[in-house]
Order: C-alpha cells, then sequence, then structure tokens
C-alpha cells in the first residue's frame, strides 16, 4: 500500500558553508477517488507519510572495496586492533561504530555492482561481469571473516563478538538477495544451464551453507512459515543501518506569524465593528432601538469579516511558511541543518510551466485530467545542511526517505477485477482484467545546479499499487 522515494541532499563544500535544496511533489489523483481538502486533511496527509532522515553512504564500489588498502576496511582494521590493545568502552563503541560503517558501504557497494550487469548482453559478455562480480564478492567477504582471528586474540566478550556475527550475518543475507534478484532477471531469458545462472546459484547457495555452518537463525526452512527469519531480517538491518540514521527535533512551523496574521484580521474586524458603533450613536444617539440594531448588526459582520481575512492569510501563508520544520542533529550534539516540509491542494493554474507540461506528456488520452476534475497535492520540502561537520570527515550529506500509505485513497476504489469481452474466430468470450487507477507523481529537485524535473505513473487498484513506471523517455533539466 506504500510507495518508497529517497532524496539525497549532497554536501558540496565548493559551494560555500551550507547547501539549499528544494523537492516539490505533486501527486495527480484521478476524481473517481472523491479526494479532496474536505476529506483528505493536512493531519491525514502526514498521517500517511513516514519521515526517516539519515547519513548518505560514502561511495565505494565493490573493486575498491577489495583493495588492499581500502579506507572502511582499514579503519575498521584498525578499531579492532585499538580494541584487542585496550578493551574499554570508547574503544568498544568506535569499533561498533567501524564495523556498521563498513556494512553499509558494503551493502552500497554490491547493488551498485549488481546494477551494472545489463540483462541484454549477450551470454559471453554477461558470464564475464558475473565471473568478476563473484570474484570480488568472494575477495571481499574472506578479507572481512579474517578480522574475527583477530578480535579473538583479545579479550573480547560474547558481546563484542555477537557484532562481529551480525555484520557477517547480515552481509551474506546481501549476497544472497543480491544474487538472488540477478537470478530472477537473467532467468527470463536463459535456459537452466546457462553458465551465468550457474554461479549466481553458487553464491546464493553458498551463503545459506555458510549460515548453516555458522548456526546463523537467518536460513528458511521448508514447511514453516518462517516468520521469524523476516523478523531477524528486519532486526539486523535496524541494527546494522542505526549508526546511519540521525536524531531530529520536529515542530509546527511559523506559530508566531500566524498568531499575528490572526490578530491582524482581528483588529480589522474590531476597526469595522467600532465604526459601525460610533457611526450609529452620531447619527441615532445612545440607548435608542435603531442604536441597539446597528450595534448587532456590527458585531454580526466582524465576527464574518475575521473569519474571511483569516481563511485569506491562512491561503498566502501556505505559499511562503511551511508547515513543520525538523533539525537535524549529529550524534546528538551537532546541529547540521534542518528540512521544513508542507502540504495542500494545488490548482491546474497555479503549476508551473514545466510541472504542466510534464503531466501532459504522460496522458494517456485525449481527454484533459482537469476537465476530468483531477486533484492534486502538493507536498514541498525545503531542506539546508552544513558543508562539513566536525569529526566525521566523510560527512556527505544526508538522505530523506519518503513512505506514502495510498490507503485513503483506494476506500472508493472500484472492484479490483473488472468482466471484459474478447474477440474469438466464433464470436466472442468473457474474462476477467485488473481494474487500475492512474495516479501520476511528478517530482522537482532543485539546487545550486538547476532543477531535474522526474515524472512516474503508480498503477494501482483496491488491493494495493500494482507496479510504478518512471517516463524514462522523458527528461527536463532546467538551469
Amino acid at each position: 500500500m506504500s510507495f518508497e522515494a529517497k532524496l539525497e541532499f549532497p554536501a558540496n563544500r565548493k559551494s560555500g558553508r551550507t547547501n539549499n535544496f528544494i523537492v516539490n511533489m505533486y501527486i495527480f489523483l484521478p476524481y473517481g477517488l472523491d479526494i479532496n481538502k474536505h476529506n483528505f486533511t493536512k493531519q491525514d496527509f502526514f498521517e500517511s507519510l513516514k519521515t526517516n532522515i539519515r547519513l548518505i553512504t560514502p561511495f565505494y564500489n565493490l573493486e575498491q572495496l577489495k583493495g588492499n588498502n581500502a579506507e572502511p576496511f582499514m579503519q575498521l582494521k584498525k578499531s579492532i586492533e585499538d580494541f584487542v590493545v585496550l578493551p574499554d568502552d570508547k574503544t568498544k563503541m568506535e569499533y561498533e561504530k567501524q564495523i556498521k560503517r563498513y556494512c553499509s558501504i558494503f551493502k552500497t557497494a554490491i547493488s551498485h555492482e549488481a546494477n551494472k550487469i545489463p540483462t541484454n548482453l549477450n551470454d559471453d559478455n554477461k558470464q564475464h561481469l558475473i565471473k568478476e562480480y563473484k570474484k570480488n564478492i568472494e575477495k571481499t567477504r574472506s578479507r572481512f571473516k579474517d578480522l574475527k582471528q583477530l578480535l579473538n586474540q583479545g579479550k573480547a566478550n560474547n558481546v563484542v563478538v555477537s557484532i562481529f556475527d551480525y555484520a557477517d550475518e547480515y552481509q551474506s543475507l546481501l549476497v544472497e538477495r543480491n544474487a538472488a534478484y540477478l537470478v530472477k532477471l537473467i532467468a527470463r531469458k536463459a535456459d537452466e544451464n546457462n553458465q551465468s545462472l550457474k554461479m549466481l546459484n553458487q553464491i546464493v547457495l553458498g551463503e545459506m551453507d555458510y549460515r548453516l555452518e555458522m548456526d546463523f537463525p537467518s536460513v528458511a526452512q521448508k514447511n514453516q512459515d518462517n516468520d521469524n527469519l523476516l523478523h531477524r531480517m528486519a532486526r539486523l538491518k535496524k541494527f546494522i543501518e542505526s549508526n546511519l540514521y540521525l536524531n531530529t527535533d520536529t515542530k509546527k512551523e511559523g506559530i508566531f506569524v500566524e498568531q499575528i496574521l490572526f490578530s491582524i484580521a482581528a483588529g480589522i474586524a474590531m476597526v469595522f465593528a467600532t465604526g459601525v458603533a460610533f457611526a450609529s450613536q452620531m447619527i441615532y444617539g445612545n440607548l435608542s432601538l435603531p442604536f441597539f440594531i446597528a450595534l448587532v448588526v456590527g458585531y454580526m459582520f466582524k465576527d464574518r469579516i475575521k473569519e474571511l481575512i483569516r481563511v485569506f492569510f491562512s491561503k498566502k501563508q501556505q505559499k511562503v511558511i511551511y508547515d513543520f520544520k525538523t533539525k537535524i542533529y549529529f550524534e546528538n550534539k551537532k546541529k547540521i541543518g534542518y528540512l521544513k516540509e508542507s502540504f495542500h491542494f494545488a490548482l491546474h493554474l497555479h503549476l508551473p510551466d514545466e510541472v504542466l507540461k510534464a503531466r501532459n506528456k504522460m496522458r494517456v488520452t485525449e481527454i484533459t485530467e482537469e476537465s476530468l476534475g483531477e486533484k492534486i497535492i502538493h507536498y514541498r520540502t525545503k531542506v539546508k545542511i552544513r558543508n562539513r561537520v566536525k569529526k566525521a570527515n566523510d560527512f556527505s550529506g544526508v538522505t530523506q526517505i519518503l513512505r506514502f500509505n495510498i490507503s485513503d485513497f483506494t476506500r472508493k476504489m472500484d472492484d479490483p477485477e473488472k468482466e471484459i469481452l474478447i474477440r474469438t474466430k466464433n464470436g466472442f468470450k468473457r474474462m476477467f482484467s485488473n481494474r487500475v487507477y492512474h495516479m501520476n507523481l511528478i517530482m522537482t529537485y532543485s539546487d545550486d545546479n538547476g532543477q531535474v524535473i522526474k515524472p512516474y505513473k503508480i498503477y494501482a487498484n483496491r488491493t494495493g499499487i500494482r507496479k510504478i513506471i518512471k517516463i524514462r523517455d522523458y527528461s527536463l533539466i532546467k538551469s
């Protein structure tokens, strides 16, 4: 029921002390979903949105990571040596920090390596790339496993050894899943005797055998629900990646400005009511019936004027003031920036030209979406981060992970399957087809270098999201 977006905000030290970014997300909803500002409020939106902020993982490819002088490996090795020499809380914390950092870098490296293997290559070229992929993984994993012998030379207690085992098990699962992903892609266009498939199967089965040998409990078993396995995988992921997530403090933005504007609205309304009272007193005198009626009418209009001005100010305010401001901290103490976010329903009339062009290109019919009553959700984010953080030499920026739940959009969807008629030689036959709704997503990302626009089409029905397609033939970069 959810889709996820990862937005990176890199620290560019050439651009000054800070970097500024603005991200806009437009979700175009079909009229049939009956979503509007009255039944889907600001509170509903932010309850459907889950946001995490973490550090950008320093990038190394597998070729670099397996090298003898690879910086992440050397830092990890040094932290283990320091702990062996002086096993105290400080060296233990540094060891745990470095092993988590290494695992995060390893995860990025093998994902990047897997994505480098295109499925449309001929078998010989593909076999060569997968052979290199397998060799690099084996070399990198072997070097990491050897570090346990170094750890055992010292007075490492069970907790310290367990940290290493968790990292080892986590890496094994990463390798298995990445290789299994490649098997799934390649198996569509290859037979079971394909050499590339055999090598990838060896990787998957080899990691399973290794975890059995090490007595790690993360191997799926036949004829079992394996819910404990999924729980353990989630716990390992949370443990290893905990060093990436940053501490945040979120508060409502613009409370002072809002109260000032509302006070101005009340003042303007009071000026009107007082003016009516003075004028009626001058005309009709004190303690007369017309004077009494004028005071009542003035009070009635005063209340309505105040409310209308408040609504006017609220609409103007949302264009410049954000709903929430999140301060971002590194290691609980150092503020490294902030993130502001807001939500409202937008009109086609107020969309930027480049967004309208992207939306029109995504149409699948000649019927304009505006004429069909399409609703537009606009979520915007402003991010400001520092370029340097003390005692964090490898700081390269932050990542915002957005996970948006669309369950509110599916409540009024039609049945997930509909009957259709197919023409045959002897007439026609009845079949069922998936009834899907098209939700269009356009994201704009702006920094000091310009603006990038990325459009996506989301296919969903009452059971959830069926698929998400990136419009690859559309690429607009606005300087």
